[in-house]
């Protein structure tokens, strides 16, 4: 299923410059993801478990990650509705007003879910200080993720 919102607030993407285009991808994919970790966040589900141990490579759309996302929970048998509401609020965030936020969400950009969550923690730091940001929930902490990984 693709989502379509307005991208009124975009650059005209004929326009762009080859790394412009790359800069955009990066931001869309990195905004899709830093809001996909706060919907779900309170969430737990075994489809979680995969997405957190994904990897992309640089030039992966937002339309990509968002399928591979979606095919975890339909291969782990949750219930869809919840999962394409969090999906399409995702999305919608990654499509709007984006101009403003290009360079610096294409500076957080990660190709890993792990290094998404690492942001995410950085950005928590930021906002609530070192002792009163929120705890995760749904996700596990990127530093359990890396030696996980690292044993297989």
């Amino acid at each position: 299923m693709a989502y379509s919102f307005g991208q009124e607030n975009l650059e005209s993407e004929d326009d762009l410059t080859p790394e412009r285009q790359l800069a955009l991808t990066r931001a869309r994919r990195t905004a899709f993801v830093a809001r996909f970790i706060v919907l779900r966040e309170s969430k737990r589900t075994r489809a979680h478990r995969v997405i957190e141990m994904m990897e992309w490579a640089d030039d992966t759309t937002v339309d990509e990650l968002v399928e591979r996302f979606r095919r975890a929970f339909v291969e782990n048998g949750d219930n869809m509705t919840p999962v394409e509401r969090d999906i399409r609020r995702a999305f919608a965030h990654s499509q709007r007003s984006l101009n403003h936020f290009i360079d610096e969400y294409a500076s957080r950009s990660t190709m890993s879910f792990i290094d998404a969550l690492h942001d995410y923690e950085r950005s928590n730091q930021l906002l609530f200080g070192n002792d009163e940001y929120p705890k995760p929930g749904g996700w596990r902490l990127p530093q359990e993720l890396e030696r996980a990984k690292n044993e297989e």
